[in-house]
C-alpha cells in the first residue's frame, strides 16, 4: 500500500504526541521551525568543524580571493565559505554592479542584497562573511522547514518526512547552502512558493516567486511547477484556468523585470546579465544550444570514457562532466519514477524535473549542473517514495544518504582548499 496522501486529504500539520504532547513544553519549542533550526545549526557546525579539522591552513591561490582583500584570503572561522563565485557575490554586496569586471553582471542580486541589508541594519558592525553566513543559515532553515512541510503532502509517516530533509542536507552539493553563494536563498524562495501552491495560498506563492525570478534565471522552472500545481487544483480543466489568480504566474517575472531595469540604468543594457559572459575566454563553453540531446550525448560519452579509464579522471572532468551527468541521469530517473508512481498527482513534480534538465543543458555544457540540481526536490521525494513502496529495499536509501554524505565531504574539502568544485 502506498504511503502517500492527496492534497485534499491533508488538513493539518503533524502534532506532537505521547510524552512530548503531555509535557508542558511550549509548542514553539517542539514545532517544525524549532526542530529544523536545531538540525540546520548542528549541520552548519559540522561543516565548520570539517573545514577546520581537515582543510588546509593555507589554501591554494586558485579560487581564493587575493591577499590584501581581507576577505577569504586569510584563514578564519568563515573564510572557507568564500571561494570561487563567492567573490563575485561579495563584490555585488559591497559595490553593486559598479565594477568594471563585466562578467560580474551574470550574477543575480537577491542574495547580495540580503547580505547588504544585514550589514546595513547592523551599522556594518557585522562583516561581509558573517552577514552572508547569517543570511544562509536563515535561508537554509526556511528552505528545510518548507521541504519538511512539503513532504507531508506525499508521506503520512514522520520518518519518511524527515528522510526527505535528510536527502536534501546530505546531497553532494548541499555545502553550497553553507557557502557564500545564492543556493540557500534560492531554495528557500522556491520551496516556500511550491508549499504555498500545495496549500492553495496563491497570494503568498506569488510573493515568493517574484523575488525568486530576480535570483536566478532557472526560477522559471519553479514558476512552471507552481503553475502546474495551480492547474492540477482545477482538475486539469482548461476552464479552470479562467481565474484571475492565473495572473500571479506572469507577475512572477516582475522580479526579473526589475533586475533588467536596474541593469539598464546601471550599465545601459537591460540584457547585460544575459550577455555578460560573451567574449570571456574562461567561460567560452557557455553557448546557447537548444539541441540538448546533442549536449547530453556528448557529456555521456565523456563520462563513460572517464569511468572506463579510457581518459584521465582529472579534477575538471570529475567536477564538470562526470558528476553533473550522473546527477542529470538521476534527475531523469526520479522524474519518470514520480510520474509512474503518483500518476496525476506526480505530473507537476515530474515535469518540473524534465524542465530542469532542459534549462540546465541549454547552454551547451553541464558545468556546475550538480550544484544547480540542489533545488530539484523531485529527487528527494522520489528517493524516499521508493523506500516507502519497497520496505525491503529501505537499506538502499540509507546507503545512498551515506554515499552522498561521503561524496559531499570530499567535494567540500576541494572547495575549501580552493580547487574547483562546481
Amino acid at each position: 500500500m502506498t504511503a502517500t496522501v492527496t492534497t485534499e486529504e491533508f488538513t493539518s500539520e503533524e502534532e506532537p504526541t505521547g510524552p512530548v504532547a503531555a509535557s508542558r513544553v511550549p509548542r514553539w519549542l517542539t514545532g517544525d521551525f524549532a526542530r529544523v533550526l536545531a538540525v540546520v545549526l548542528a549541520w552548519n557546525v559540522v561543516l565548520i568543524a570539517v573545514a577546520w579539522l581537515f582543510g588546509p591552513s593555507s589554501p591554494v591561490s586558485e579560487g581564493v580571493p587575493k591577499p590584501g582583500t581581507g576577505i577569504g584570503s586569510t584563514w578564519s572561522l568563515l573564510s572557507h565559505t568564500y571561494r570561487w563565485d563567492a567573490g563575485n557575490y561579495g563584490d555585488i554586496a559591497q559595490h553593486a554592479y559598479t565594477s568594471s569586471y563585466v562578467p560580474l553582471r551574470a550574477f543575480y542580486p537577491v542574495f547580495p542584497i540580503c547580505v547588504w541589508f544585514v550589514q546595513t541594519i547592523s551599522f556594518h558592525l557585522i562583516g561581509l562573511l558573517l552577514a552572508g553566513f547569517l543570511v544562509n543559515v536563515v535561508a537554509t532553515w526556511l528552505a528545510t522547514t518548507a521541504l519538511l512541510k512539503i513532504a507531508r503532502f506525499y508521506f503520512t509517516n514522520a520518518r519518511a518526512q524527515w528522510l526527505v530533509v535528510a536527502a536534501f542536507l546530505t546531497a553532494p552539493t548541499a555545502f553550497f547552502l553553507h557557502s557564500f553563494y545564492s543556493e540557500a536563498v534560492f531554495c528557500a524562495l522556491g520551496f516556500w512558493a511550491y508549499l504555498f501552491a500545495l496549500r492553495r495560498q496563491w497570494l503568498w506563492m506569488g510573493l515568493c516567486l517574484i523575488p525568486l525570478t530576480a535570483s536566478r534565471i532557472t526560477a522559471a522552472v519553479f514558476v512552471g511547477l507552481c503553475f502546474l500545481e495551480f492547474w492540477r487544483s482545477k482538475d486539469w480543466k482548461l476552464r479552470g484556468l479562467l481565474n484571475w489568480r492565473l495572473l500571479w504566474f506572469p507577475a512572477a517575472f516582475l522580479g526579473l523585470g526589475a533586475h533588467m531595469l536596474y541593469m539598464k540604468i546601471q550599465t545601459g543594457s537591460a540584457m547585460a546579465s544575459f550577455n555578460a559572459l560573451k567574449g570571456v575566454a574562461t567561460w567560452s563553453y557557455h553557448k546557447f544550444n537548444p539541441n540538448i540531446f546533442a549536449t547530453g550525448w556528448t557529456e555521456a560519452k565523456v563520462t563513460a570514457h572517464a569511468l572506463l579509464g579510457d581518459t584521465p579522471m582529472d579534477g575538471w572532468t570529475l567536477m564538470s562532466h562526470v558528476l553533473p551527468t550522473i546527477g542529470l541521469a538521476l534527475l531523469l530517473v526520479s522524474s519518470v519514477y514520480i510520474f509512474v508512481a503518483l500518476r496525476a498527482k506526480g505530473i507537476p513534480l515530474a515535469l518540473f524535473g524534465i524542465a530542469s534538465i532542459v534549462m540546465l543543458t541549454i547552454n551547451n555544457n553541464v558545468v556546475s549542473v550538480h550544484r544547480y540540481l540542489l533545488p530539484c526536490l523531485v529527487m528527494y521525494v522520489a528517493l524516499v517514495l521508493f523506500a516507502e513502496r519497497r520496505p525491503k529495499l529501505r537499506g538502499v536509501v540509507y546507503g545512498v544518504l551515506y554515499a552522498n554524505s561521503t561524496i559531499g565531504a570530499l567535494i567540500f574539502l576541494r572547495f575549501v582548499s580552493g580547487y574547483w568544485a562546481g
